[in-house]
């Protein structure tokens, strides 16, 4: 009988995280990348709308809206899968396990709640293009789905940035960002003029990006022996 080696296992672990958390970040640019050039994207689908602007957007390039929707449940496969790895991480180092589970937690719910998302784009989606109508109450579910999921994943995020390694310069720097960045802009763009909405949702945008290439350089350094040990 074979018995585990723990250091092998946390660099398996870190070798899994690097890789999907760049992934995750390619696909997210490709979904921003088809959303700059084309207009088309699930951002304009969680705000509120009147019924027939609402299916206008579902209909304006059915094929593209698939398309994205379906790059972002890859995105789901590549962040629910890096939060893991990172979560064996943390719970092998000896960090705070109350805090870690929860933050995994409630990421891993973030996961889920997106997914749901997602599928009901799908089948809203399907009942626009056949002809069925949206309703005010479907389009305020959908819209209430989205809420719950950037709140909960923000959440996620501020307890991640206190149990995350804060030895090096980039790992203070990533924390610092998962606690007073992005839960301040997040809650922010639900709560300020659909104009001013923007620029946050853009910065919300590149801390996703920015964030997941820390975290993939962070425990790269570490599996390589040039940062601290988890």
């Amino acid at each position: 009988m074979n018995t585990p080696n723990p250091r092998l296992e946390s660099a398996r672990c870190a070798r899994l995280l690097t890789l999907c958390a760049v992934l995750a970040s390619i696909t997210v640019l490709l979904m921003f990348g088809i959303f700059a050039a084309a207009g088309i994207g699930q951002d304009p689908l969680q705000y509120v709308h009147p019924a027939a602007e609402y299916a206008r957007i579902l209909l304006r390039n059915p094929p593209v809206l698939r398309l994205v929707i379906g790059l972002d449940n890859l995105f789901i496969v590549f962040y629910c899968t890096m939060f893991m790895a990172l979560g064996s991480l943390l719970w092998r180092s000896g960090r705070p396990r109350l805090l870690v589970g929860a933050a995994l937690g409630l990421l891993s719910l973030s996961g889920l709640l997106d997914l749901a998302e997602n599928m009901h784009f799908l089948t809203m989606l399907s009942a626009a293009v056949q002809g069925l109508e949206i309703g005010a109450t479907e389009i305020g579910l959908q819209v209430l789905e989205s809420l719950v999921k950037f709140h909960v994943s923000y959440f996620g995020l501020f307890l991640l940035g206190w149990v995350l390694p804060g030895e090096t310069r980039l790992e203070k720097a990533l924390c610092f960002a998962l606690r007073w960045v992005q839960l301040p802009v997040g809650l922010a763009i639900y709560l300020v003029p659909a104009g001013l909405a923007v620029p946050l949702v853009i910065t919300r945008f590149a801390f996703f990006v920015l964030a997941l290439w820390a975290l993939a350089l962070v425990f790269r350094m570490r599996e390589s022996g040039s940062g601290a040990p988890v």
